[in-house]
This record gives structure tokens, sequence and C-alpha cells, in this order.
């Protein structure tokens, strides 16, 4: 996968509704929580930050994740290709077509022949 690629899909389907999911819920819980207290104010900021600190920790590692995934699959895909490069395959001869049958009933043909009559001509007797 393109590098812009992964980078838009994780953005999508990780970043976006992680940031919405702590602007939405998280951040009001937390203000919700603090509302009265004395020390409010740096209180409500170090909580703010770590939320924020989290996220990002969880995305980092989330996307660290999802990359090793995407290597690992391209690694599986590239042992299946050597596998595959070491195999002698011979597709020509696994399907059988009109010639096979032609082949094998002139070669009976043949051999009754020699076995027959006309066998004695060519061995001389």
């Amino acid at each position: 996968m393109d590098p812009s690629q992964f980078q838009q899909m994780f953005q999508q389907s990780f970043v976006d509704p992680a940031t919405q999911m702590l602007q939405r819920q998280i951040v009001p819980g937390i203000k919700e929580a603090y509302l009265g207290d004395e020390k409010g104010s740096s209180a409500l900021n170090q909580a703010l930050a770590q939320s924020a600190t989290d996220l990002s920790t969880a995305l980092g590692s989330q996307l660290m994740n999802q990359y090793n995934i995407g290597q690992n699959r391209q690694i599986g895909a590239l042992g299946n290709l050597g596998q595959l490069s070491g195999q002698q395959t011979f597709p020509l001869l696994q399907q059988q077509g009109l010639l096979g049958p032609l082949l094998g009933a002139a070669g009976n043909l043949g051999g009754a022949a020699l076995s027959g009559p006309l066998g004695s001509l060519f061995r001389g007797g």
C-alpha cells in the first residue's frame, strides 16, 4: 500500500474517530469532574493534557500495529511468491486436450500392430 494511502486510511479509521471521542466525551467529562474544585484550573489543565497525551500514545501504538500488520502481509506475499517460483509446473501436461487421447490411441494401435500379423514383417518373420 502506498504510504500516503496508508496515512489517509489511518487518519480516517483511527485518528478522526479518537479525536472526536476526546472532544465530545472525554474533555467534557474531565471538565465536569473538576467543576467546583478549588484547584480546578491547574488540575483541569493537567487532566486535559494527560488525556491528550494518552490519546497520542494510543494512536502511535495503533499506527505501529497497523504498519506491522501491513509489513507482515507483504512479507507473507513475498514468501508465497518465493515458494511458487521454486515449483515447476507443466500446465500443458496437466490439462489433457484432444491430442492426449489421440496419441494414446495411436500408441495402442502401434503396439497391437507390432504384436499381430504385421509385427512379423518388422521382426523379420
